[in-house]
């Protein structure tokens, strides 16, 4: 998540309604949210997330393959399990960080919520508290530009993608029933845009693509998506032409934390021209807490959404804080963003008028 604002030319009706044709009628459009500690909640916790999702209208809630350190506060909430780095040593791998996720995944699907997995941060390239193995090993230019790099992260792809569930006993590629897909990280080129922004010479994104379709299958409903190439819109990288022109990415993910009002319906025919054929969807924005009225600003940005039908997770979605860990968006000096539960927001209405809007493009066989 990065947060900086950007605006966006005003969509006539005419091309909106052009849009909307190109929607086979199947399925409806859908939102959810992002919870990148989930895993490491209690279970009464997890249980107490999910149901609310669920009795919300969630479709889909995204999850990273991280570490999570038990005692640790996270957005208000105690981490009562401690998840290990899913790698320590590059190619050695700790099916503990997996099993704590698909432990998750099996509630989510019991409710009928679909999971998005990151598979990896790019922020922990960028040398600060989150850094991992491939930090000390490349750097940040070097794993967007190293041969070997690309190898020993393909390696973790395949390996995520072929993991065996230890409480859902399913092998992750072949569990579409449960997982909707795969990002190729959260926010590639974060800690190096002009990788993106000089349009990825190295290949790097596409290369990773065609790995993961290739590990997938053909046939295989799982998504590709991006991630959010370079972070926030802004950034300039999201519809990366070297990106857009790659067979094997099925869905572009757009990282957008823009002023009140988003204005996304006026974004999405640009956004859908670009994305040659691919899937759109939002899947990191948020509310700034320090300046609005989230109570007022969230269903007005969802009816923008699900005016055109664009799909959308908001970034978190809090449980409220418990007394150990007192929180408030508003207060959060690094993120401003999230909502909590208890906070006045109506969430489910936006969220359950989603999956009755028509879609912007077909995600019947997806969602």
């Amino acid at each position: 998540m990065v947060n900086s604002p950007f605006w966006f030319s005003i969509l006539t009706s005419a091309a909106l309604a052009a849009l909307a044709s190109c929607a086979n009628g199947t399925g409806n459009s859908w939102m959810g949210a992002n919870l990148y500690y989930l895993q490491g909640l209690s279970d009464g916790d997890q249980d107490a997330y999910i149901n609310s999702m669920a009795e919300d209208g969630a479709k889909v809630v995204r999850l990273w393959v991280n570490r999570q350190t038990a005692g640790d506060c996270q957005k208000g909430s105690k981490i009562v399990s401690s998840v290990p780095p899913l790698e320590t040593s590059l190619g050695v791998y700790n099916d503990a960080t997996l099993n704590s996720l698909d432990k998750v995944i099996v509630k989510l699907s019991a409710k009928g919520i679909k999971a998005l997995i990151s598979p990896h941060d790019a922020n922990s390239l960028l040398g600060d508290y989150r850094k991992d193995v491939y930090f000390d090993k490349w750097g940040s230019a070097g794993f967007y530009q190293d041969q070997a790099a690309f190898e020993a992260y393909d390696a973790r792809l395949s390996y995520i993608l072929n993991y065996k569930g230890a409480s859902s006993g399913k092998v992750w590629k072949e569990w579409s029933d449960a997982i909707m897909g795969f990002d190729l990280q959260n926010e590639p080129f974060t800690a190096n845009t002009s990788a993106c922004t000089s349009n990825d010479a190295h290949d790097w994104a596409c290369g990773r693509a065609t790995h993961l379709r290739a590990e997938l299958g053909p046939h295989n409903p799982q998504l590709v998506a991006s991630g959010g190439l370079g972070g926030d819109y802004s950034h300039g990288c999201t519809f990366m032409a070297r990106a857009m022109t790659c067979a094997a990415f099925d869905a572009v993910a757009v990282h957008r934390y823009a002023s009140v009002p988003g204005q996304w319906n006026a974004s999405a025919a640009s956004w859908v021209s670009q994305a040659r054929g691919k899937l759109v969807f939002v899947e990191e924005w948020g509310i700034d807490a320090a300046r609005y009225d989230q109570a007022a600003a969230f269903p007005s940005e969802a009816a923008s959404f699900n005016a055109v039908g664009l799909p959308a997770l908001y970034w978190q979605f809090l449980l409220p804080s418990v007394a150990q860990c007192p929180y408030t968006a508003a207060g959060d000096a690094g993120d401003h963003f999230g909502i909590v539960y208890d906070s006045g927001v109506d969430l489910a209405g936006p969220m359950r008028q989603a999956r009755e809007s028509e879609p912007l493009q077909d995600w019947g066989s997806i969602i």
